[in-house]
This record gives C-alpha cells, structure tokens and sequence, in this order.
C-alpha cells in the first residue's frame, strides 16, 4: 500500500521549453507532460534543462488530429502516423518514458456494434504497433481512458486492448469515466495504470475543473489508489479555466490531506 503524501505533482502543458520548465519549478512542480517542443533543435537540451530546474518532463501526449480536421486517429492515421514515429524516437533520445494516446475519437460507427467492433480491432492493430515503437526507443506507450462513445470508454474495453500486448500501460484520466465508479475501474484496471490525468467533473461529461470544483470524492479515489499500491504521479491535465500552473501544487497538498 501507498502512501498519497509520496505522490509527485505534475502539470500538462504545449510545447516544452527551457522557461517552462523553469516557472513549473518556482511552481513547485515535480514534473510534467508535453505535447511537443519549442524548437526541434531542442530535444538534446531536455535532459540538461531537467537537471538545472529539478522538474522531470514526465510523458508526452502524442497527437490525435490534425488542426481543421475531424478528432478522428482512425481517419487521419496515415497523416498522422509519421508525426508519432518521429515524437517516439525523440522521447527515446530525451529520456521521456510515457507516451499518452487516445485509441479513438467519436465516430458515427462507433454507435452500432458492428462498427464499434471494426473500430476496436482497428485500435487494437495500431496501438500495438505504437506500443512496439516506443519499447524500441526504451519507452512505454500508455492508452488514455476516454469519454462517451470513444473506444476505451470503460475497464471491459482498456482490458481487452491491454490484453493484446504485455508492454501497453493506461493513463487513468479520472475526469473520462462515465460508465463506472472511480472505485470500481481501479479495482479492475489497476496493474496497468501507471500514470494520471487529473481533474474533476459533473459525472455527466469531462469539465476538466480543478480538484473540489466538482463532483469527485477525492478522498475516495485516493484510497482506492492508495490501496492498489499506485505509485504515482498525479498530473493535472485541463485545469487551466480560471486557474494556472501555481494552483496546482497548493490543490494537490490540500487533496493528500482529505
């Protein structure tokens, strides 16, 4: 069992950069997840700037559409593709080990199951593939829990997409769950979850609030992820409405003392 005051606190933001790094560490952040950086001239530099500011670039969040186009992997997997492989390949020289991924977006297929099945299949093929990529490059692919009819919507649908390939992780965005209690997907999904999204919501769809703004009972999860012996970290995603990279650390301290 854990113990929730050892659990790091993290922030997702865009692209990384030295300043960002910076101003995460005078936030008193531990780490971070990325969705790119500044300048491609700068991958080699991360390691460096982690060093001097004490803040880990925890994970990468890799795309899953492209700008004025429909939020669809399965549609836009060949333009999309190439973009991975290379951010695979730069997290491997930089160090960052957890590459996040949605398996899908919210096709009309996916309302039938006919479609949603050849919808599934298909995330499964390509999520393996990923997932070799990022082992190649000494990191571990982590499968986002996602919302409404998207494919990953509930534990039955993530366990059947990790039991396809032992090296596929889950990133547990605790604001995505709307089939199931937070208690209930962490007893099931557990020995997967190796990384978070945090935030809090309505039960009813993602709001993406800051923590105690919503409906989660946050002493709750906590317990329940405490009691599978999660290690960590909680990384704030989306919380950004009203509130900046400052909020985040006094939010986090006050939860790991409910």
């Amino acid at each position: 069992m854990t113990d929730r005051k050892m659990w790091k606190t993290g922030f997702s933001f865009g692209a990384v950069s030295e300043a960002k790094l910076q101003r995460a560490a005078r936030a008193g952040l531990d780490l971070v997840e990325i969705n790119g950086i500044d300048d491609p001239e700068n991958w080699s530099k991360v390691p460096q700037w982690e060093k001097e500011t004490g803040v880990k670039v925890w994970s990468l969040h890799l795309p899953f559409k492209k700008v004025g186009r429909p939020d669809d992997p399965d549609e836009l997997w060949n333009e999309v593709f190439p973009r991975h492989q290379e951010l695979i390949s730069r997290c491997g020289e930089a160090g960052i080990k957890h590459l996040v991924i949605h398996s899908s977006g919210e096709s009309k297929e996916l309302w039938t199951p006919e479609g949603r099945e050849i919808r599934m299949q298909r995330a499964i093929e390509r999520l393996n593939t990923l997932s070799d990529l990022c082992k190649a490059a000494g990191c571990v692919l982590c499968v986002e829990v996602l919302p409404r009819v998207c494919i990953g919507n509930c534990s039955d649908e993530i366990l059947r997409i990790m039991n396809t390939n032992p090296d596929l992780r889950v990133c547990f965005d605790v604001n995505h769950l709307l089939k199931e209690s937070h208690v209930e997907f962490i007893e099931k999904v557990h020995p997967y979850i190796v990384t978070t999204h945090i935030s809090d919501y309505d039960f009813k769809d993602e709001c993406h609030l800051i923590p105690m703004r919503g409906q989660i009972n946050w002493r709750e999860l906590q317990t329940a992820l405490e009691l599978v012996d999660f290690k960590g970290p909680f990384l704030y995603e989306g919380v950004g409405i009203g509130h900046t990279m400052e909020d985040v650390r006094p939010n986090h301290e006050y939860l790991k003392n409910l």
